[in-house]
């Protein structure tokens, strides 16, 4: 329910929440997140692609931008909430993605949030390194993440353990980026490029939930489709390569093990 009080706010930070038929947890998952956040900083954005369910209509009920697409895919859903975002609210600098099924920690999303007030470009959330995640995540989800991390990183010169959903973007930077890949290359896309473009990027360990309720999309789902997934994704980062192979240097990488942060950047 978009209200006058939501119009008049001047948030800064966009919490981007792609849906695909997540009627089931996705008020909870708004919930969970309108309880921690100030809504004097913070907006979420859903962006409902292609559902057949009420997913939208479940999340107008809640004080949240509601934003849709007959085009389904991760990305198709995260650019629909943004463009519709970024029209009613200028004043946002930077998009905060966040998974729609309850699997990110509301916690870890305003530790991400904080990194930004750091100077940090590119935020990832990475799942891998926590070895209490074990229990959420299946062997071949962990596998397959960190191998992709990997792959990322081969095709960026710089280092990532992870391809999670839980991550924060400047506004200038994903303007930059401009996404091409609307479906499972979304999340590699954005990594090799923002480290291509010399963004400012740091990592740190985040929680992974089981999802509260509904079906699993990606993770989850048998072998043969985590491997053909998996195709996909490395195709799509192999193409962000070719698309970026003439750029120069890529970005510093900052690993931290706990909620602190390193010494912000100071302009000249």
């Amino acid at each position: 329910m978009q209200t006058d009080s939501i119009a008049a706010r001047l948030p800064q930070i966009g919490i981007i929440i792609p849906a695909w038929n997540e009627e089931e947890c996705i008020g909870e998952v708004l919930d969970e997140l309108l309880a921690v956040l100030d809504p004097e900083k913070f907006i979420i954005a859903v962006g409902v692609n292609d559902s057949s369910d009420r997913t939208a209509a479940v999340a107008r009920e809640r004080p949240v931008v509601v934003a849709e697409t007959a085009q389904r895919g991760y990305g198709f859903g995260c650019q629909r909430a943004i463009d519709h975002l970024s029209s009613l609210f200028p004043s946002v600098r930077t998009y905060l993605f966040c998974a729609g099924d309850g699997a990110s920690d509301p916690a870890d999303v305003v530790r991400i949030a904080a990194a930004c007030d750091q100077g940090y470009d590119f935020v990832l959330g990475t799942r891998t390194t926590r070895f209490a995640n074990w229990r959420a995540m299946t062997f071949r989800h962990i596998l397959a993440n960190f191998g992709l991390g990997i792959w990322s990183g081969m095709l960026s010169g710089r280092w990532f353990t992870d391809l999670g959903p839980l991550r924060l973007i400047d506004r200038d930077l994903f303007e930059r980026i401009a996404p091409r890949e609307m479906t499972f290359g979304w999340t590699i896309e954005a990594q090799i490029a923002a480290a291509k473009c010399g963004a400012e990027i740091c990592e740190i360990p985040v929680r992974e939930r089981l999802r509260l309720s509904g079906r699993q999309k990606v993770s989850g789902v048998s072998w043969r489709r985590t491997l053909a997934i998996g195709c996909q994704i490395v195709a799509a980062g192999f193409r962000t390569w070719m698309n970026y192979r003439s750029h120069a240097e890529p970005a510093a990488f900052v690993f931290e093990e706990r909620s602190s942060f390193a010494e912000p950047r100071r302009e000249s």
